[in-house]
């Protein structure tokens, strides 16, 4: 399989995280589950047989993916087709700042995988054209920041309480509060709430969860064996109760199982 990443420059990069083109994608399962990340991205697909999203119990077919469509935040995982052949260009957004560039309430899109013709074309029809008929991955890479940069300069304003909350939050996930979030930005509960269905996607307290499970999963790596109590006391989980049941809402396993279930990305794991 061909992987190739890029990183916009600034200003995009306020923005958008990654780019990730890859091809050739050979897998030897059938299904994978991707656990919450706590940002939305927009997927094209380049090649033509359809992707699926499974019911997470029954692994029967949920829902078809053509072409292209945005994942919303989630606070629980997905389970999707692993099809050999596969080649795809994936824009990561940073936490918080998708709104910029898709111009609905991000509350919207949680726990969805909406069609992106319904929120981007024509525009998206014609960045798909162009990078199935760029030779090379530095165009494809060109055209997409192309249309972000076009997105984006439309309505580039960030709202300036949202991404305060954001940073907090991605700075100490195992410390901060809600009750904090409310002091330092001096707005009642419920407007916080609101501003985050529209400019995040989650509610804060959802917000944080996922950020404090990622915090987690990024300080388990890639070790063979974990210290569970000490992990769980220094990312903020109050008890081994509490954080086993994080864990399980978000990646369907038990801390050990995800061990011995994990692949080479920690957030995608291979259903065999």
């Amino acid at each position: 399989m061909r992987v190739q990443l890029f990183q916009p420059p600034p200003p995009l990069a306020r923005y958008v995280e990654l780019l990730t083109w890859y091809e050739g994608y050979m897998p030897d399962y059938q299904h994978e589950r991707i656990l919450p990340q706590g940002v939305v991205e927009l997927i094209i697909d380049l090649t033509e047989p359809p992707k699926f999203i499974y019911d997470n119990a029954s692994l029967a077919v949920s829902q078809t993916c053509r072409n292209a469509w945005v994942s919303g935040l989630r606070h629980e995982f997905i389970t999707i087709s692993a099809i050999p052949g596969s080649s795809m260009m994936v824009v990561r957004f940073r936490e918080g700042m998708a709104h910029a560039a898709l111009h609905l309430p991000l509350g919207l899109l949680k726990n969805q995988v909406l069609d992106a013709d319904l929120l981007l074309n024509p525009a998206i029809s014609r960045l798909r054209e162009q990078l199935l008929n760029a030779p090379s991955p530095e165009q494809k890479f060109a055209f997409t920041l192309a249309f972000l940069t076009e997105r984006i300069r439309q309505r580039p304003d960030i709202h300036p309480g949202a991404a305060f909350s954001v940073q907090k939050i991605l700075e100490n996930p195992a410390q901060v509060t809600v009750d904090e979030l409310v002091r330092r930005t001096g707005w009642s509960h419920k407007h916080l709430i609101a501003v985050f269905d529209k400019y995040v996607g989650v509610s804060p307290k959802e917000f944080v969860r996922i950020t404090r499970f990622q915090q987690v999963v990024a300080t388990i790596g890639s070790q063979a064996s974990v210290d569970w109590m000490q992990l769980l006391h220094s990312c903020g989980y109050y008890d081994q109760a509490h954080f086993i049941k994080d864990f399980k809402r978000f990646s369907g396993l038990s801390p050990e199982h995800y061990l011995s279930a994990r692949g080479d990305d920690l957030n995608y794991l291979p259903m065999r």
